[in-house]
């Protein structure tokens, strides 16, 4: 399990990374982020500071994340690769990586869903709402692991 969580992480980097190259190659010069009720743009923005928003969002919270469990690395013993013999630390230390990949797959989507929604194609948006709600799904589901993986331990 924690290899195939770290495979998932680090392909999660790379199609993100994708999907954000491709996304901002297609998306208008400026955009709406913000809709009234009549469906008007309220609130617009430019591709280039959606690109970067969006790319330091992705490294401030995937650095947090790296930044804590190396600090934490040191105290640990890594090379056990089973949840049943690990310490509540250690199975924290692991978690953590899977929320990085859980995160940015909610990441992944939400620019998916930002770069049909903008796009030249008209795609029906309706059809691809599942998109936004793929993400939080995901997250509740790796919180609720992560609580039966501390309750398992005691």
């Amino acid at each position: 399990m924690i290899k195939i969580t770290k495979l998932l992480y680090t392909l999660s980097i790379f199609i993100f990374l994708a999907m954000l190259l491709y996304v901002y190659a297609f998306l208008p010069e400026q955009f709406g982020i913000f809709f009234d009720g009549s469906g008007k743009a309220s609130i617009m923005i430019g591709r280039t500071d959606f690109f970067y928003a969006a790319l330091g969002l992705f490294v401030l919270t995937n650095g947090a994340i790296l930044l804590y469990r190396r600090m934490n690395r040191g105290s640990l013993n890594l090379s056990k690769t089973s949840f049943d013999e690990m310490s509540a630390p250690e199975i924290v230390y692991h978690w953590l990586n899977g929320l990085s990949f859980v995160i940015n797959v909610i990441y992944i989507f939400s620019i998916m869903f930002v770069g049909m929604y903008h796009n030249s194609e008209h795609f029906d948006i309706a059809n691809y709402a599942a998109l936004i709600y793929i993400g939080p799904v995901l997250l509740a589901g790796w919180i609720f692991w992560f609580i039966y993986l501390q309750i398992s331990k005691r």
